[in-house]
C-alpha cells in the first residue's frame, strides 16, 4: 500500500503538528486518492508513485487535504461507520427504554469516510487526475 504523504507533509499543509494520529489518517486518506485515480495512466518510479513530479504532489496534496478534513472534524476513519465510536444513547422511562447510534445521525460524517473530500478530489482533477471520462490510447 502506497502512502502519498507523512506527517511533516501534513504538519506543512496545515501549518500545524500533526495530530497524534497522522500516520493513519494519512494512509486512509491514501487509500481513498489511490482509488480516486484507479482508471488514471501514468508512469511510475521504481517506488510506485507517479514519476511526473507534479501528479505525485498533486496525490501528495490531496491526501493532506483529505487527512486535513478528518483531522478538523474529529473523524478517524478506523472508527465505525461515522467515523466515531459508536455512542449509544438511552433513555428509559417508567421501565421503557429506547436507544440509538448518535453517530448515525450525520450523514456527512458516514460520506467523509467513504468519499473523497470535495477539495481533494478537485487537486486531483486540476493535475488532470481522478477522470471517469472515457479515453483510448
Amino acid at each position: 500500500m502506497l502512502v502519498y504523504a507523512d506527517s511533516d507533509d501534513l504538519a506543512d499543509w496545515t501549518k500545524k503538528p500533526a495530530p497524534d494520529n497522522a500516520d493513519i489518517l494519512l494512509r486512509e486518506a491514501s487509500i481513498l486518492v489511490a482509488d480516486a485515480c484507479l482508471a488514471d495512466l501514468y508512469d511510475t518510479d521504481s517506488t510506485g508513485l507517479p514519476a511526473d513530479s507534479a501528479l505525485r504532489d498533486a496525490m501528495r496534496d490531496a491526501t493532506c487535504a483529505q487527512a486535513e478534513h478528518w483531522a478538523s472534524a474529529d473523524v478517524d476513519p478506523t472508527k465505525g461507520a461515522g467515523g466515531q465510536e459508536p455512542r449509544m444513547t438511552v433513555s428509559a422511562i417508567d421501565g421503557a427504554s429506547v436507544s440509538y447510534d448518535t453517530y448515525l445521525t450525520a450523514p456527512d460524517r458516514l460520506n467523509s469516510v467513504k468519499f473523497l473530500y470535495p477539495t481533494a478530489l478537485r487537486i486531483l482533477r486540476f493535475a488532470g487526475l481522478a477522470s471517469n471520462a472515457v479515453r483510448s490510447w
